[in-house]
């Protein structure tokens, strides 16, 4: 399996010219334009086997799993019931959706028709590791790395083995997976689940599956998580969401205070965050400033509502990080952001900005009292891998 990442590393295929336009958009980030350009290629040529392979990846990695799915229906009615890939990537997406009986016999059948298929073999390692057969995902894994050895096997074998608890056999696999990447974006995936994986070791022997929602968010993120109904796997109601909104700033002025941060100036990334830093640096003590405005002597606390990846929190979070100074906080943010804030408010909240900006108005403007942040918080706060930490050890330090 290769992921969208590495395809910049892999020399054109005889035929494959057709997919350059399509592997630029993906390298870019342009996730619409990459498809319709796969869609246009496969059009053009229906028997391009890595047009299939890479539009799946795609969608895969955009989390449409449905429209996974139905793609690779559409690859089974064009190459025929007994042609193995197409049954490959219909069991993947089986997978992803939850499906895994489904997905462990379709892959089953893939093998049957193709026992040299590296993509069914890692497939159905994953499909497994989906159900919880931990043993039978590495044995199968093994027999796909044999076939063809891939950076994205060792990082589903690292992954498997954390999730087991055997965190020193996962960093291992993770460490090779760095190694062997020729690519900086699988590399520093990589690198991101070597430092995972050494954070989820720190919790007394504790399997990922036992890890409280805190923990999980700092093993997963190095962040500190705030909600004080982070366990609670549904969104706070309508009724509640400002209440609780209103209780994590509460909660980062006496974390602020416990950890000693001591931040001159406050700053919002988007000019819709201003209200929350001003807020925030009045229960501070410090000064509220326009970003464009940073110095690193102010050992400024970046913030924003909703942290949900973009290109200007991208751009002020590497800001921070070349400086080797400041702080970050976000009041809300997507689950499956990379580019995390040392602080989090919230993970339950949906994507939908305006009406969360709207929560954030009214949870300013019925402020609770400061809290002292509870044990689980400062002892996350305070560990040695806290991402705040690495950030500001000197360079060359971890």
């Amino acid at each position: 399996m290769r992921l969208t990442s590495s395809y910049a590393v892999f020399r054109f295929q005889p035929g494959e010219e057709g997919l350059a336009k399509a592997r630029y958009f993906t390298r870019e980030g342009k996730a619409a334009e990459a498809e319709r350009a796969y869609r246009a290629a496969i059009a053009s040529d229906p028997d391009l086997r890595a047009g299939w392979l890479e539009l799946f990846e795609l969608l895969r990695h955009d989390r449409r799993f449905e429209d996974a799915l139905d793609l690779a229906m559409r690859a089974e009615d064009h190459f025929g019931p007994d042609a193995a890939m197409p049954r490959a990537i219909k069991g993947a997406a089986l997978a992803e959706l939850g499906r895994t009986r489904d997905a462990i016999a379709a892959l089953e059948e893939a093998i049957e028709r193709d026992g040299n298929l590296a993509l069914a073999w890692h497939e159905l390692a994953y499909a497994a590791f989906r159900a919880g057969e931990y043993a039978r995902a590495l044995l199968v894994l093994d027999r796909a790395f044999a076939l063809e050895p891939h950076t994205d096997t060792l990082m589903l074998r690292g992954h498997i083995l954390r999730a087991a608890g055997q965190f020193d056999a996962a960093e291992v696999a993770f460490e090779a997976a760095e190694q062997s990447a020729e690519h900086d974006v699988p590399r520093r995936e990589a690198a991101r689940e070597i430092a995972a994986t050494r954070r989820a070791a720190t919790f007394g022997g504790k399997k990922p599956r036992q890890f409280t929602a805190r923990e999980r968010t700092f093993a997963d993120l190095g962040a500190v998580l705030l909600d004080p109904g982070a366990d609670e796997a549904a969104a706070p109601a309508a009724t509640e969401t400002a209440r609780v909104l209103s209780s994590c700033v509460a909660s980062l002025a006496g974390l602020v205070d416990a950890l000693g941060w001591r931040p001159a100036v406050t700053s919002g990334v988007a000019p819709g965050d201003e209200a929350l830093a001003t807020a925030v640096a009045g229960r501070i003590g410090a000064h509220a400033l326009p970003i464009a405005a940073l110095d690193p002597a102010d050992r400024p606390l970046v913030v924003t509502a909703w942290n949900g990846g973009g290109r200007e929190w991208s751009h002020h979070l590497a800001r921070l990080e070349r400086w080797k100074a400041g702080y970050t906080f976000a009041l809300a943010q997507a689950p499956a952001v990379e580019e995390s804030a040392d602080i989090i408010g919230t993970l339950r909240l949906s994507d939908d900005v305006e009406a969360h900006r709207q929560l954030v108005t009214r949870a300013l403007a019925t402020p609770a009292a400061d809290a002292a942040p509870g044990r689980e918080i400062l002892t996350l706060a305070r560990s040695p891998l806290a991402r705040w930490r690495s950030r500001l050890a000197p360079p060359g330090r971890a």
